[in-house]
C-alpha cells in the first residue's frame, strides 16, 4: 500500500468520524522521543524516518512539520506530504497552520493514547477560540495499520546499585517525601526513563533506549509496577517483591486508574502524561499537576554515578581513538556504514558495552549537512580522500551513556572549511570555559556558544546541549543548552552536551560534541559560581585550525585539553595509535 492509498483510506475514515482534520505524532502512549516500531504510525503513514514530525491530514491537503534537524531528510523522504519547515521564516506552525486552514465548527481528531495532556490542553484552547473542536478520544490509524509490529517483549533486567549509587527503596522514600510535600495520596508515572530511574531497572524495549514498557503507581504504602509479566524474571520478581513492589500486567494500567479512590490526590505531569491518562484520572480525582520527582532526581548525578561517568569516558574515548586512527591510517574501502560497523567493534571491546546510545551518524560530504543524517543501503556513500567526515555516536555502558561528535577532513581541507571548523571550535571552547552564578540557565549559556558565529553572520539550527542519561536515554531533560527559554537553573550533576555546528547544505557540515558535567567553581561576594568538567577524551583536529583565528586563551585550553586526552588514554592504547595520538595532540 503505498502512501496515497494510506492517505485515501484515512480520509475514508474521517468521513465516517466526521472530522476534517487528523494530526498524527510521533509518539507513544509515554511520550517517548525515540520509539518502538509497534508505534511508529507517523514513519508508516509518510514514508519520514527522523525522531520529531507531526503530520495533518485535512480533506484536500496533508502535510508535515519537522525541525531544523531533519529539513534535508525529510524532503528525500516524504512522499504525497507537503513539508512545513519549522522555525522557518514565515512557516507557521502546524496548530497555526490548522486554525488559517479549517472553518468554525470543523472537528480534528488527534489519538488521546499519542499526545501529552499539557500539549493537548494547549491545542484544545487555541482551536477553541475559532470554535474548532479538538476530540482526542479517536485513533483513526491503527485499523489502517494492517501490518504493524507487535509490541516488544524484550527481558527487564535490573541496574546493580554499585552502578546506580542508590537503591530503589531509597528512591521510593525520595519521591513520597516530595509526594507529603504536595499532600498527594497517588503519584503516577507513565514515562519511560523516569520509571527505569525508579525502579532500577533496563531493558530493550526501544531500540538504543534501555528502557522497558510499562506504567507506575506509587502510594504511601503501596507501589505497583504495571509490566508485561513475560517480561519479568523470577529471581527479578522476587527481587521487586522484596522491595514492596506488586507486578501487574501491562495493561491492567488503564483499569487501574480509572478505579482510584475519589477522596485522593494524584500527583502527575502534565508533560509526561497523555491525555487519555489524565482525562481519565481527572473525572475522579483531583490532580496535583507538578514535575515528576524523578525528572530532577534523575538528573542530578549521585557520586557514585559520577565515578562510573568518568571511567566510561576514558573508555569510550579509546574506542573512538581506535576508530580514528583506523579512519586515517588504514587501506580497507570504507563506505559510511562500513565506518559506522567498524566504530562498534571498538566500543565491543571495552568494559560493560551493552549497545549504541542511538544510531551512529556517520555523515561524508553534502551528508554532513543533515544534521541527523542515517544512512541506509540507498544512500551509503564510499569514503574518499576529499571532503569533511562527521561522525556523531554514542554507547550504552553499565557504567555510563556517551555521545560524541568529531568532524574530520579525509584529504586537504580548503581555507573556507578550516575557517568554519574554527569558528565551531571557538564556540565549542566559550561553553566549555564558561563561569556561571548557579542561577544560570541553559538559554545563557547557548548564546555564548553563538557569539562568535554570530558576529560572522552564522549559526545553527539545533542547541547547544541537551542532558544526558546514566545507562539510560542519551537526550535527558530538564536541563537543556538551548535558545528556548526553559526555566531550570543549571546545578552541580547535571550531565550536559557541549555540540555546536555550522552547515552548509548541499556541501558540508560541522559539529564538535563533549559531554559536559556541572560542577562547583568557587564563591565570592557576587554569590556561588559553577563551571564545566569536561567528560569527553578525544582530540580536535589540528590540520583543521586556523592558530591566526585563535586567542592566546583558546590556544591554552586546545593544549590542556590535549595533554589531558593523551594522559587519560594513552595506557590502553596500542603502540602505534598511541603515537599517533602524540602527534594529534602535541601543542600548536
Amino acid at each position: 500500500m503505498n502512501t496515497q492509498d494510506k492517505l485515501c483510506l484515512l480520509r475514508r475514515k474521517m468521513d465516517e468520524a466526521g472530522v476534517s482534520a487528523v494530526i498524527i505524532l510521533n509518539a507513544d502512549p509515554h511520550q517517548s522521543e525515540y520509539l518502538a516500531e509497534h508505534w511508529q504510525s507517523l514513519k508508516w503513514l509518510t514514508g519520514f524516518s527522523g525522531s520529531a514530525g507531526t503530520a495533518v491530514v485535512t480533506k484536500t491537503q496533508a502535510g508535515m512539520w519537522t525541525d531544523f534537524r531533519y529539513w534535508i531528510q525529510a524532503a528525500a523522504q516524504l512522499d504525497s506530504f507537503e513539508l512545513f519547515r519549522q522555525g522557518d521564516t514565515d512557516v507557521p506552525a502546524f496548530d497555526q497552520w490548522l486554525t488559517h486552514t479549517l472553518s468554525t465548527n470543523d472537528r480534528i481528531a488527534l489519538d488521546g493514547k499519542m499526545v501529552s495532556a499539557a500539549q493537548a490542553d494547549r491545542l484544545k484552547k487555541e482551536f477553541s477560540q475559532k470554535g474548532i473542536v479538538l476530540d482526542t478520544t479517536m485513533d483513526l490509524v491503527s485499523d489502517l495499520w494492517q501490518d504493524q509490529p507487535p509490541m516488544p517483549r524484550s527481558p527487564a533486567f535490573e541496574l546493580d546499585v554499585v552502578y546506580a549509587g542508590e537503591a530503589r527503596k531509597e528512591k521510593f522514600a525520595r519521591i513520597r517525601k516530595k509526594m507529603a510535600d504536595y499532600n498527594a495520596d497517588y503519584h503516577v508515572l507513565a514515562a519511560l526513563d523516569d520509571i527505569a530511574w525508579t525502579f532500577n531497572l533496563r531493558g530493550e524495549d526501544i531500540h538504543s533506549n534501555p528502557v522497558n514498557l510499562a506504567f507506575a503507581l506509587i502510594t504511601m504504602d503501596k507501589i505497583s509496577l504495571f509490566i508485561d509479566p513475560a517480561k519479568v524474571s523470577p529471581a527479578l520478581g522476587a527481587a521487586l517483591k522484596t522491595d514492596g513492589v506488586a507486578l501487574f500486567g501491562y495493561n491492567a494500567f488503564y483499569e487501574t486508574i480509572q478505579n482510584l479512590n475519589k477522596k485522593y490526590r494524584v500527583l502527575l505531569d502534565p508533560e509526561r502524561i497523555s491525555d487519555f491518562i489524565y482525562q481519565a484520572i481527572d473525572k475522579r480525582l483531583d490532580i496535583i499537576k507538578h514535575s515528576n520527582p524523578s525528572v530532577m532526581f534523575k538528573c542530578l548525578k549521585n557520586k557514585v554515578e559520577i565515578s562510573h561517568i568518568r571511567e566510561t569516558a576514558v573508555k569510550d574515548g579509546r574506542a573512538v581513538v581506535n576508530f580514528l586512527h583506523w579512519l586515517n591510517t588504514s587501506n580497507t574501502p570504507k563506505t559510511e556504514i562500513s565506518a559506522a560497523e567498524q566504530l562498534l567493534n571498538f566500543r565491543k571491546e571495552q568494559d560493560a558495552f551493552i549497545h549504541p546510545s542511538f544510531d551512529s551518524i556517520m555523515a561524508f560530504k553534502e551528508h554532513s549537512a543533515i544534521c541527523h543524517y542515517s544512512a541506509d543501503a540507498d544512500t551509503d556513500r564510499p569514503l574518499s580522500p576529499d571532503a569533511m567526515f562527521l561522525t556523531d555516536s554514542g554507547g550504552n555502558y553499565l557504567t555510563g551513556t556517551t555521545d560524541i561528535t568529531r568532524t574530520v577532513h579525509l584529504g586537504s581541507p580548503t581555507t573556507h572549511e578550516i575557517r568554519d571548523y574554527t569558528l565551531v571550535l571557538k564556540a565549542h571552547i566559550a561553553v566549555a570555559t564558561a563561569r556561571f552564578p548557579t542561577t544560570a540557565r541553559g538559554y545563557q549559556i547557548d548564546a555564548m556558544a553563538r557569539r562568535n558565529l554570530w558576529q560572522q553572520g552564522l549559526d545553527f539550527g539545533h542547541g547547544t546541549g541537551h542532558g544526558v542519561g546514566f545507562f539510560l536515554c542519551v537526550h535527558e531533560g530538564p536541563a537543556r543548552l538551548s535558545a528556548l527559554p526553559v526555566d531550570i537553573a543549571l546545578g552541580p550533576g547535571m550531565l550536559l552536551t557541549n555540540e555546536p555546528g555550522l552547515y552548509r547544505e548541499g556541501q558540508y557540515g560541522i559539529r564538535l560534541e563533549n559531554m559536559i558535567l556541572v560542577i562547583e567553581d568557587k564563591e565570592t561576594q557576587f554569590g556561588k559560581f559553577l563551571k564545566f568538567e569536561n567528560i569527553t577524551f578525544c582530540h580536535f583536529e589540528r590540520s583543521l585550525m586556523d592558530k591566526n583565528m585563535l586567542s592566546f586563551a583558546e590556544i591554552n585550553w586546545i593544549n590542556d585539553y590535549h595533554q589531558m586526552v593523551y594522559e587519560r588514554l594513552a595506557p590502553g592504547l596500542d603502540a602505534p595509535v598511541r603515537q599517533w595520538l602524540g602527534y594529534k595532540t602535541k601543542p600548536l
